[in-house]
């Protein structure tokens, strides 16, 4: 469960913000050539490796190498100083004049070329039509089901609808915030936040190299292994200096906690911010949890997992009625290994139209699981099948009691 600055659960909320489909198109054809752009530029200041997130350079790799890259260094070092956590409410707070000096890093003559510079000014300035008020236009639901009926429209408004309303029905949440922020959703949007950092990635393995460290950033998620440190509050006020340095750059209080690593065991070192990994004892980075001597999946990814299974399976068994076979088959291929392997289970994956689908969540966990062959990663989610029929089971007890109760109940059905 996350939490906010006062220790209390609190849900993470992000405003995810699509482009209309042909800026999309316009959006992730400069993306890709800014990324090859921040790629060259990165590795002249020999950062190529620091940053993580939404580059083209890392082709085969994902979050479960890159968390290995950190634990292991944490691992090899006899005794180390951790700092991790994220950066409060990162997209939404860029900001722009700062963006566009760091842009102009990437070009010989740091002048912004007319067609880059329209391309920012549309990332950077840019309005939102709530999507509430267009899926009741086109009479869906605000739900999951709704949105993807509303994707799959070949137009939500008409031409004249958006010209008469566009004024009056749109919002610019960047002259809200002072000019400031870019939307989490565009193509573009990754690439963007990496030059934003390009001034803070290179002081911060500066700060690292110093103490023959290890820095790596993820998007807003980072990670201090710091080896060679004798005084690690020097270090900690060098890197919230560093923080400090950077317009509307701030740490998340409550996510942003230090460690000392000695021994296979993990002690915290730090303020009132963190209180809750006294008790954790662990170390979170990119969804994966090191105690000093394991590396597991979070307990929270897990259990996000087992609660969408059981909240299917409620659906499904809940009202005490036979499911059909094909709703049972579609349970299994999304939440059990049938659904793992894209090859796997062909003939029922084409009953149940789940041909296109790649995987689901085990699939990620056998990728994980090969990142960390010696770590018990699969271990939590390795009798899932037995829970599953335990809880059908269960759930159609239930059901049958319940439809008992009724006068209407049909003991035939």
């Amino acid at each position: 469960m996350k939490t906010d600055e006062e220790g209390k659960p609190c849900k993470d909320f992000r405003p995810i913000r699509y482009a209309a489909h042909m800026d999309r198109c316009i959006y992730q054809y400069y993306a890709g050539l800014l990324n090859e752009r921040y790629n060259s530029y990165a590795a002249e200041l020999g950062i190529n490796d620091v940053a993580l997130a939404y580059r083209t350079s890392f082709k085969g790799k994902s979050n479960c190498d890159f968390a290995r890259m950190a634990f292991e260094a944490i691992r090899n070092a006899d005794r180390c100083f951790v700092f991790a956590g994220d950066f409060k409410e990162f997209f939404e707070t860029l900001d722009h004049r700062y963006l566009k000096s760091q842009l102009r890093s990437l070009f010989s003559d740091g002048k912004i070329p007319d067609d880059y510079y329209h391309v920012l000014r549309g990332a950077t300035k840019y309005s939102v039509w709530d999507i509430r008020d267009l899926l009741e236009r086109n009479g869906l639901k605000w739900t999951v089901c709704g949105v993807k009926k509303l994707n799959r429209l070949p137009r939500v408004l008409s031409r004249e609808e958006f010209r008469q309303e566009v004024r009056t029905s749109t919002t610019a949440p960047w002259k809200e915030n002072g000019g400031k922020g870019i939307p989490q959703g565009l193509p573009i949007s990754g690439v963007l936040a990496n030059v934003y950092m390009i001034e803070f990635d290179k002081m911060a393995k500066g700060i690292s190299d110093r103490f023959d460290g290890l820095y790596l950033r993820y998007s807003d998620d980072f990670i201090f292994v710091l080896p060679n440190c004798l005084d690690f509050a020097e270090a900690r006020a060098d890197i919230e200096r560093l923080v400090a340095s950077i317009p509307a750059l701030v740490t998340h209080p409550s996510k942003t906690r230090c460690y000392c690593v000695a021994d296979d065991a993990i002690v915290h070192v730090g303020g009132a911010a963190d209180k809750e990994a006294k008790n954790s004892g662990h170390i979170d980075f990119l969804g994966f949890s090191f105690d000093g001597k394991s590396v597991r999946l979070k307990q929270r990814t897990t259990g996000r997992y087992y609660r969408r299974m059981y909240a299917r399976m409620k659906r499904l068994y809940g009202k005490g009625e036979r499911p059909s076979k094909k709703r049972v088959d579609k349970l299994y291929v999304d939440f059990s290994d049938w659904g793992r392997c894209p090859k796997r289970n062909t003939r029922v994956r084409h009953r149940v139209d789940r041909m296109r689908q790649q995987g689901n969540f085990l699939s990620y966990v056998a990728r994980a699981q090969r990142a960390f062959p010696d770590d018990p990663i699969a271990l939590d989610v390795k009798n899932h099948k037995r829970k599953m029929r335990r809880r059908s089971k269960a759930l159609r007890r239930k059901g049958a009691l319940k439809a008992s109760c009724d006068p209407n109940f049909d003991v035939r059905r």
